[in-house]
């Protein structure tokens, strides 16, 4: 049986990547084909849920262990949309049920990436099709909304997580996507107090709010450096199944996490670097947000951040409220040179084997690097792309080499007197 997390014990990021307060739980009911139109049952919500919930995972470990094949699973997976109807038309009657039955057939699909395109089973396609006439504003491909925030909000509603992998790795994966679920509001929050600062200057106590912004981003922090625990074999066993494919859609990625982007749109502007990435990612972002960042994005690089308020006198912080500035500047570069240290111990294909990133050396960088083309670190092998699709390498040390720019340039604006 595959183990997962269940609902009754509330998880703490201690937990994340740890035995501890994961149990069995219990198999789902299959579900007679069609069945009633509003199911009581919130775990029969979707028709594919018992298949993707139950067996998926052990199909799926079959064939990546040559105890069967793509064409067998095909075959299966071609019953089960028989069984639930899609023959007969979309699958999602209710619109509320629509997001989390395309999450069970983009994990359907998902499943034969490994194999490349040519794998997909028509049916899935023309189920995903119907899926996508009836409820155009879902997302045709396997997104960070779907896998983090449909999921996961599943999860907390029923205590089931879909996941790609069988037996205690199915626990890890969940847990890889659960890290990610409870720890952006922390960086939601401190996006909040910046931003209120921003717009509000002379409504908000600077240094109140910059001291609960760098507390929100070192909880962030803390839940990053969780995944250090996650064993490198395990999310190599999973990741393949989030990589994107020539000609297609970019993967999901932790990359499309949006309050991350809100939260650097608020304290500093875009550069022409970080403005391509966006314009890469905003249509991976969650359906919610992309008005957001494309708002803070306009506005930021029209000079409405902190840092540049601060570098053009509109906003003059007392000690107080410059120490703790830097302090949000210093705690999100500690997020992001976590970040780096665990996707080299994950990822050690995407660095120089003698590459050890520090801030000094990042800093001392001639600017940012291309992140998109997977130019190798320097030894011209090439760069392991992310399951974003970018260079992860770059993505990162471009983001630290702009926060301690504008760390720079705060503190030579405020003056020794006020930062030692």
């Amino acid at each position: 049986m595959r183990h997962a997390r269940t609902m009754e014990a509330k998880v703490k990021k201690e937990d994340l990547f740890s035995p501890q307060g994961h149990t069995d739980r219990p198999e789902l009911p299959e579900r007679p084909r069609r069945g009633p139109a509003r199911d009581a049952d919130s775990l029969l919500r979707s028709p594919l849920g018992p298949y993707v919930l139950n067996r998926l995972p052990a199909d799926l470990a079959a064939v990546a262990q040559g105890r069967s094949t793509y064409e067998q699973l095909a075959a299966e997976q071609c019953r089960v949309l028989r069984a639930a109807g899609a023959e007969d038309g979309p699958l999602a009657t209710d619109p509320s049920a629509a997001p989390l039955v395309q999450l069970d057939l983009l994990f359907m699909l998902n499943g034969y990436l490994p194999a490349g395109p040519t794998a997909f089973p028509r049916p899935l396609l023309a189920a995903l099709a119907a899926q996508r006439d009836r409820y155009p504003s879902l997302d045709p491909h396997m997104s960070y909304e779907l896998l983090i925030d449909v999921n996961c909000a599943e999860w907390e509603t029923t205590g089931h997580i879909r996941v790609f992998s069988d037996g205690d790795l199915g626990r890890l994966e969940g847990d890889f996507y659960l890290g990610h679920h409870l720890a952006e509001p922390a960086v939601r929050g401190a996006f909040d107090r910046v931003s209120s600062l921003v717009l509000e200057p002379h409504a908000v106590d600077p240094a109140a709010a910059l001291e609960e912004a760098r507390r929100g981003l070192d909880d962030f922090r803390r839940y990053m450096a969780q995944y250090g625990r996650l064993p490198r074999e395990a999310f190599q066993a999973f990741r393949p199944y989030h990589m994107g494919h020539p000609g297609g859609a970019r993967g999901a990625s932790g990359a499309f996490m949006p309050s991350v982007q809100l939260l650097e749109l608020a304290l500093l502007a875009p550069t022409a670097l970080y403005e391509l990435y966006l314009d890469q990612s905003l249509a991976y972002f969650p359906a919610w947000s992309r008005p957001v960042v494309s708002e803070w994005r306009e506005r930021s690089r029209d000079g409405g951040n902190l840092v540049q308020a601060v570098l053009d006198g509109r906003l003059k912080p007392d000690r107080r409220a410059a120490v703790a500035l830097l302090g949000v500047i210093d705690t999100f570069v500690d997020f992001r040179m976590v970040h780096l240290g665990v996707t080299r111990k994950a990822i050690p294909e995407a660095f120089e084997r003698s590459a050890r990133p520090t801030r000094q050396s990042i800093l001392a960088q001639d600017g940012e690097r291309d992140f998109l083309g997977g130019a190798g670190p320097g030894d011209g092998r090439g760069d392991e792309l992310g399951t974003s699709g970018f260079s992860v390498h770059h993505v990162l040390t471009n983001a630290v080499h702009r926060l301690l720019t504008a760390r720079r340039r705060v503190a030579e604006t405020l003056g020794p007197t006020v930062t030692e």
